[in-house]
């Protein structure tokens, strides 16, 4: 989870405090939500429940009512607090927090006369900072992901780890077979690739393009809808891929938004305190920067460093030669 400011954390909160989130699989994997350390706690109760949605100000959970529940919640004023947790990348840790709300009403889950119901509620309270935080950098990603859809990201051997990928190879399945290509680059619309001749016959076909990563399971549907050669190469074809955008996983937005931040943070960085050599240098590829570099780069200077064969005391030598006083 990102470290932010109490600044940044009112932003989410007063932006998006009223957008409702479904937890689908998809978002429980992206959060790493932990289903099995939800509850509800009231008058010294615990009730196990299910997440199905949330905001910031209102939530719906799928809970047991049987043994009288909703007698018990009654009798405590329908108040109650919703215990969330989610788990920590790379740590046998969670993040816990009680989201203190009042249940408003309930509607059957299924037709049947099932115990189990959907439990409506109200947040009494601003939730805590954590769930804003969750929250809102999920529907500020999507919303920029949208805004950036034509934004294109170059993928090289230096940047293709920090977008979350292992290797540039993908897998794209055409008819239940998987073809290889290499990601020339990638945006919230579509990627370009290069691959094999074969692509051309599948022109304007469905695929599922499956990206090399080791924390998620991307696997997008796609479309091919151009094909060129490459100039003096009679083996491999650019591949120009449309993605579906219904089936781009959160997971897979948030990696770029994430890499997005990334770069611009680096940008920013001379503000920093960095050196200017530094500044000048983002990275080892972009070598015309290091060429400009100041002191050692700057080669016109030293082709006009006559100064210190041409100094001061060369040129003024002539009033040493009429130095009246030794004459005297």
């Amino acid at each position: 989870m990102s470290i932010l400011t109490g600044f940044q954390i009112s932003r989410l909160y007063d932006l998006y405090n009223d957008i409702d989130i479904t937890f689908t699989k998809d978002i429980v994997s992206t959060t790493l939500f932990n289903h099995k350390e939800t509850y509800l706690r009231f008058s010294g109760n615990h009730k196990k429940c299910l997440l199905y949605s949330t905001s910031m100000k209102k939530g719906r959970v799928i809970v047991n009512t049987g043994d009288n529940f909703i007698e018990k919640t009654k009798t405590a004023g329908n108040i109650v607090s919703l215990r969330l947790a989610f788990n920590i990348p790379g740590k046998n840790d969670i993040i816990s927090f009680f989201v203190t709300a009042k249940i408003t009403g309930y509607n059957a889950y299924t037709e049947g006369g099932s115990d189990l119901n959907y439990a409506f509620l109200t947040y009494t309270q601003r939730p805590p900072d954590d769930l804003i935080i969750i929250l809102g950098q999920l529907l500020e990603t999507n919303i920029n992901f949208q805004k950036r859809k034509d934004f294109r990201i170059i993928i090289n051997n230096n940047n293709y780890l920090t977008l979350g990928l292992t290797s540039r190879d993908i897998n794209l399945v055409i008819e239940k077979i998987p073809r290889k290509a290499i990601i020339i680059d990638i945006s919230a619309s579509g990627v370009m690739a290069i691959g094999v001749k074969a692509f051309k016959f599948h022109l304007n076909k469905e695929l599922i393009i499956k990206f090399s990563s080791a924390a998620n399971d991307w696997q997008i549907k796609g479309q091919i809808i151009r094909i060129d050669d490459v100039e003096g190469r009679n083996d491999v074809v650019l591949i120009g891929l449309r993605l579906i955008p219904e089936t781009i996983p959160v997971s897979f937005k948030m990696s770029i938004e994430n890499y997005l931040k990334t770069t611009k943070s680096n940008d920013q960085a001379p503000d920093k305190g960095r050196s200017p050599a530094k500044e000048q240098a983002p990275s080892e590829e972009q070598t015309p920067a290091k060429e400009q570099a100041p002191g050692e780069e700057q080669t016109p200077a030293k082709e006009q460093a006559p100064g210190e064969e041409q100094t001061p005391a060369k040129e003024q030598t002539p009033a040493k030669k009429q130095a009246p006083p030794p004459k005297k």
